[in-house]
């Protein structure tokens, strides 16, 4: 490996040393998703923070009270900020994953759905934190 490939890999804070950076198709991909998801997910949370009906009732079979609808709108937003901050990615689909896995299992065992709108959802986060680890391990490491 040469001089120039390694200031090439560690230029962007979020690729490892030694980890090659993610191609230009793959980013722009992944950056579709993360810009999608936080719409996504910054409209669910409005959703819960103006009281929409559908989401009063449902937070009411979900058993837990309305404060857990606040707290899974706040949630939902700051995941949605933390998934589009290139240096927080990682951290915010995971944040939306957790979400996510509590919204299928309320679905299925209390909502009465199929919970197939969840799966899609923590399927698309998932994959934008696991394609953007390296910059989890980059804030768990201390690099920069």
């Amino acid at each position: 490996m040469n001089d120039a490939s390694v200031s090439r890999q560690t230029a962007d804070p979020a690729v490892s040393v030694g980890e090659a950076p993610p191609s230009k198709v793959r980013n722009r991909i992944l950056w579709t998703l993360q810009i999608i998801a936080a719409l996504f997910f910054l409209a669910a949370a409005a959703s819960k923070f103006a009281g929409a009906e559908y989401n009063i009732v449902v937070f009411e079979k979900v058993g837990l009270g309305q404060w857990f609808r606040y707290f899974a709108g706040a949630m939902e937003a700051i995941g949605a900020i933390l998934i589009v901050t290139p240096r927080y990615s990682a951290l915010g689909g995971i944040v939306l994953a957790v979400v996510m896995v509590g919204a299928f299992i309320a679905d299925i065992s209390r909502i009465g759905g199929n919970g197939i709108p969840a799966l899609i959802a923590l399927a698309v986060v998932a994959s934008v934190a696991w394609c953007r680890r390296s910059t989890l391990l980059t804030l768990v490491g201390g690099r920069k």
